[in-house]
């Protein structure tokens, strides 16, 4: 068995594909309803940072936007796993599954701080960019997203790992 921060690493880049592929999917569902009607528009978003003229304009898949989108947000969901995994260890112990309200507040006190931290704290520049194609719920279904993913993780991972 690995030890102390090795450990959170390791756990958390399957926690954090997870977490942000669940969460990826559910801005792109909810894109579709809304105004932009394009599941791709809220993951080309997240390149605002890199290209803000035309990002948050692009609706279509492009290897540009949605493949450097994905792969920014696949980045910000694990730099958040390890977050997660840190807070299981010190709430849940080493069997997250055994207690699982634990590892829910952990999932929840993540995500929290993943929202303080994307639109409150970092400029606007660096905001996941979400936020311009979805509804204020929708943003907030997307965090929920995030959470369910990181806990799924942990309550579906072996005790021994």
């Amino acid at each position: 068995m690995v030890s102390g921060h090795l450990c959170d690493a390791t756990r958390a880049v399957p926690s954090g594909l997870l977490a942000g592929c669940l969460s990826a999917a559910t801005a792109a569902a909810a894109s579709t309803d809304a105004s932009s009607g394009s599941a791709f528009a809220p993951i080309n978003a997240v390149t605002h940072s890199l290209w803000p003229q035309r990002a948050l304009r692009e609706r279509d898949f492009s290897i540009r936007h949605t493949v450097t989108g994905f792969t920014i947000h696949q980045a910000a969901a694990i730099f958040w796993a390890v977050m997660f995994e840190a807070l299981v260890d010190r709430m849940a112990g080493p069997a997250p599954s055994r207690r699982p309200g634990a590892t829910a507040a952990a999932a929840a006190a993540t995500v929290a701080s993943a929202y303080v931290v994307d639109y409150k704290v970092v400029p606007d520049r660096l905001t996941p960019g979400f936020e311009a194609h979805l509804s204020r719920r929708s943003l907030g279904n997307v965090y929920v997203a995030l959470g369910a993913g990181l806990l799924a993780a942990a309550l579906l991972r072996r005790p021994d790992r």
